[in-house]
């Protein structure tokens, strides 16, 4: 229905729009009309005109045909305007008509569904509050009976029950104290015995060492009172007997003039005793032969290269080879101990099962005790040449082990700066 009312209400509108856009173009036009010729358009034939009538319809002052439409058009917007504002009128009264209606007609059916529901809830939330403070009341009333009733058997049960826990913690904490402080005397008492031992086995092995040393001492220089005496006479030996032998090599010569206190069994060890007197560190020089496993002591000069030692010798095995090159002594001890290589000692002076590696020290042990190295001669770094175990096959950790019948000689000839060549 009130589809209905506003499209008429809308076409009627159009109409008297479209009324005064007519009535607004006549009053504001302004033309002369010859009466004549409009009683000829209107089928006048005799086709003659005595006279000329002019009527003018004006508003005043004559008006161009721009300006006839300016205003024209001003009108229509007026007209347009006032529509409009009638419109919107008929409108704000309709709305406020619907208004007045809907009040006199009381709240929709939404508005009252909206309005039980917040009843509903008013009155669950102060059913739900009541609740919460019957809750709280009861709460309390009984924990005001309790505190009158006294502590129930279960409370004081596992009152009791954390009493002995208690007590029970804390003779365990007594006890564990107890037994740190004795542990830590243990501890103490038993590290005073390891040093009182350590240092009784040190001062015994510095007593030792020092008896070894004398007795070295002794019998080296028996050695080479020993050794001078034969060596004179030994030179005259071999004089003698290459007189008598005419041809020959320097070995069928050798082994007569060689002494027995430079032989060694299992090792082909020659002497050249007719040069041996002449050679000094000055004029010495070494050759290790690594593929024949010998080393041999030259001496030098005018008369070019003469071999007056040769002795089998036992350079480094697989994985700890005996580099090869030209080097000069470094360094003589008569007494040298590896720091690498050698024994570790308990705190009590017994020997402990290990790899003889300074580096890796065993379960229980104390101490090091290095290798003995006697008559070391430093060739490069830690590498040299001292007596050692000879088996005829490379078996050190990288130094020239040289039989002990040969090594002091070899020693006492040679010197610090005597070029040692490696070889293989």
């Amino acid at each position: 229905m009130n589809h209905f009312i506003f499209m008429s209400f809308a076409f009627s509108r159009v109409v008297s729009s479209i009324a005064l856009v007519f009535a607004t173009a006549l009053l504001f036009s302004s033309c002369t009309v010859d009466q004549d010729a409009a009683l000829f358009a209107a089928g006048n034939g005799s086709g003659s005109a005595t006279k000329k009538k002019t009527s003018t319809v004006s508003t005043g002052e004559e008006q161009s045909w721009a300006e006839k439409m300016k205003s024209a058009r001003e009108e229509r917007e007026k007209a347009k305007a006032e529509a409009a504002e009638k419109k919107a009128k008929d409108l704000a009264a309709k709305k406020k008509a619907e208004e007045k209606a809907a009040k006199e007609a009381g709240p929709s059916f939404a508005e009252r569904m909206a309005a039980a529901r917040e009843e509903r809830e008013k009155a669950k939330a102060e059913a739900a509050e009541k609740k919460a403070k019957e809750l709280a009341a009861k709460k309390k009333a009984e924990e005001k009976e309790a505190k009158e009733a006294g502590p129930s058997f279960a409370e004081r049960m596992a009152a009791a029950r954390e009493e002995r826990e208690k007590a029970k913690a804390e003779a365990d904490k007594e006890r564990a104290k107890e037994l740190a402080a004795k542990k830590k005397a243990e501890l103490a008492a038993k590290k005073d015995r390891e040093k009182m031992l350590a240092e009784k086995a040190a001062e015994a092995k510095k007593h030792e060492e020092a008896k070894l040393a004398a007795k070295k001492k002794a019998e080296e220089e028996r050695a080479a009172r020993k050794l001078a005496a034969r060596s004179r006479s030994n030179e005259r030996e071999v004089e003698a007997v290459a007189e008598r032998t005419s041809g020959g090599g320097f070995f069928s010569r050798l082994a007569v003039g060689t002494p027995s206190q430079y032989k060694s069994d299992g090792h082909d060890i020659f002497v050249n005793q007719r040069l041996l007197s002449s050679l000094s560190p000055s004029n010495a020089k070494i050759e290790v032969d690594l593929s024949e496993q010998r080393a041999r002591v030259y001496k030098t000069g005018a008369g070019g290269r003469q071999l007056v030692i040769d002795t089998a010798v036992s350079s480094g095995k697989s994985g700890h080879s005996t580099p090869a090159g030209t080097f000069r002594i470094k360094e003589k001890l008569v007494h040298k101990r590896s720091t690498l290589y050698g024994t570790w000692m308990s705190s009590s002076g017994s020997t402990v099962r290990s790899s003889g590696d300074s580096r890796n020290r065993p379960s229980g042990g104390s101490s090091f005790v290095g290798a003995e190295m006697p008559y070391w001669m430093r060739i490069n770094g830690g590498i040299g040449m001292h007596i050692g175990y000879v088996p005829n096959y490379p078996a050190s950790h990288g130094c020239i082990r040289v039989p002990s019948a040969i090594q002091p000689l070899i020693y006492s000839k040679v010197g610090v700066g005597t070029s040692v060549t490696i070889k293989h």
